[in-house]
């Protein structure tokens, strides 16, 4: 399952993931914080099981499963 441009927020109090980013996407939904991006290996290994994860141009939550 590709999960398209993965970014997360770097304010250390904010866990936001957002999901199908587009490359202009550079601040936070929720906190208004700079969001970095990561590759989706790192996603599976650390992030995967973080709450508060989003798809980017809907801002509906978005928890994609992996096969």
């Amino acid at each position: 399952m590709a999960l398209g441009l993965i970014k997360i927020c770097g304010d250390p109090h904010c866990d936001a993931i957002y999901h199908n980013c587009t490359k202009d996407f550079k601040k936070c939904l929720d906190c208004g914080g700079t969001v970095k991006m990561i590759n989706e290996d790192t996603y599976w290994k650390k992030y995967s099981n973080y709450f508060f994860q989003y798809d980017a141009n809907t801002h509906q939550y978005f928890r994609p499963k992996q096969q």
